[in-house]
């Protein structure tokens, strides 16, 4: 049964952290792991998306390691990809297009498993993707916070969804706030949600500021915040640096490409929500609402 929504209450004995897209650099998450003392017992780590960019079998073992106690990940755009070519849709969808998306996008990797690692990437693993939720929810009031993949904003996506044109106009875009995170509307915006990169378009790069933490450069866009959204954490755009549009926090680093102005990001949600400078990171109520 597919999960739209996902809620965990308020940690209040350990830390929340929030890792970008990993892209099968189980390596880099490990060194990360070990920067924070990650504890296992208290420390849930919320994953915006794996992603399965590396060709080779590192997919395959992060799909496994992923799945461990602690760590909770919503669905993207190549958990997607790995479902339709497992499950494939009956004509006249599919036209070999979910096999293409897949081998095109990092996904050679299925072809190159032996009998028992194929045996349990669809016995298994693929049953445990396909119950990934697409929105994870934590906590309630002030010590809200989501993740997500690519964006909460209702409307198509017109540069993926190409069978969709013409309808913009119909299903106007809309940046969801807290209440709207539920299964009736989030049922309606699958392709947003794994997706979706309108919101990072918006940004005016002549109007956003810069801060430094240590975590490295943050961009806050020309509208930080959007009335009624708790800060939400995404990935799916590689980015040079963190930026804070809309109440989105995008945190894709572009770790696959591991060069030197690349990285993974593993934050830890308390200084993000508080708006303290602990740990030099500076986007909460220091922003004002719109």
């Amino acid at each position: 049964m597919q999960v739209l929504h996902q809620r965990f209450p308020e940690n209040l004995s350990g830390r929340d952290f929030v890792v970008g897209d990993l892209d099968g650099c189980l390596d880099l998450f490990q060194a990360e792991l070990d920067r924070i003392e990650f504890d296992t017992t208290r420390d849930p780590i919320f994953s915006v998306g794996v992603s399965w960019r590396i060709v080779g079998r590192t997919p395959w073992v992060v799909c496994g390691c992923c799945m461990s106690r602690g760590f909770m990940r919503c669905e993207g755009n190549h958990e997607d990809m790995l479902l339709d070519y497992a499950y494939p849709v009956v004509a006249p969808y599919a036209y070999g297009r979910a096999t293409d998306l897949l081998l095109r996008n990092g996904g050679r990797w299925v072809l190159d498993l032996d009998k028992s690692e194929q045996d349990e990437l669809w016995e298994d693993l693929v049953p445990r993707v396909a119950k990934l939720p697409y929105v994870i929810t934590v906590g309630e009031g002030a010590a809200r916070f989501h993740v997500a993949h690519a964006e909460l904003m209702t409307g198509y996506v017109d540069e993926v969804s190409t069978w969709f044109k013409g309808k913009e106009s119909s299903s106007p875009k809309q940046v969801l706030t807290d209440t709207m995170i539920n299964d009736e509307v989030l049922a309606t915006m699958i392709e947003p949600l794994t997706w979706g990169r309108r919101l990072i378009r918006e940004i005016r790069m002549g109007e956003a500021s810069e801060v430094d933490t240590s975590y490295g450069k943050l961009v806050a866009s020309h509208k930080p915040r959007s009335s009624g959204l708790a800060l939400t954490y995404v990935g799916h755009t590689p980015l040079k640096c963190m930026v804070l549009h809309a109440s989105h926090l995008f945190i894709d680093r572009g770790a696959y490409a591991r060069k030197r102005n690349s990285c993974l990001v593993v934050l830890d949600h308390q200084p993000c929500r508080s708006g303290s400078t602990h740990g030099g990171m500076i986007v909460g109520p220091n922003y004002p609402d719109c």
